[in-house]
């Protein structure tokens, strides 16, 4: 008995040091990634898609072709309330922020706006556009002049 336990051992030896050497792998890509998040009351918050997602640091996921849909907060009805459409993004997803140095548009049902080199903090529900921001307003402004 003691002999066999031995050579069991003995056979398990080259397959723990193998499994010490592996690694994963993160230089492909995700295709068609999505990141849902949710409330604490399990409504959806927010949907990160992308036709591509890398692995970028310890808390960061690079996304080629961004989609963000910001869901209306507290309901369960899903209503998307605004869309984010970057070419390039990272998202920090601990932080709740996503990040980019290219283009960015932001679609509500109020207005549109454009720029580059943005910023967007999901719990402030907050966007910052730093170059070449152009914002055009769909709702009414009553009395905006007088």
């Amino acid at each position: 008995m003691t002999f066999l336990f031995r050579l069991f051992l003995l056979c398990l030896l080259p397959a723990a040091g193998l499994a010490q050497g592996t690694q994963i792998s993160t230089d492909k890509p995700i295709v068609n990634f999505r990141l849902p998040a949710f409330t604490p009351e399990g409504n959806r918050a927010w949907l990160v898609r992308g036709s591509e997602a890398r692995y970028s640091g310890p808390n960061d996921i690079g996304i080629k072709e961004l989609t963000l849909s910001i869901f209306s907060t507290g309901t369960a009805e899903e209503k998307v309330d605004t869309l984010i459409l970057s070419p390039l993004a990272v998202v920090h997803p601990a932080d709740a922020v996503i990040t980019g140095p290219e283009g960015i548009r932001v679609i509500s049902d109020q207005f549109e706006a454009s720029g580059n080199n943005w910023r967007y903090a999901h719990k402030d529900k907050k966007v910052s556009i730093a170059k070449n921001v152009r914002v055009a307003f769909r709702a009414e402004f009553k009395d905006f002049l007088k």
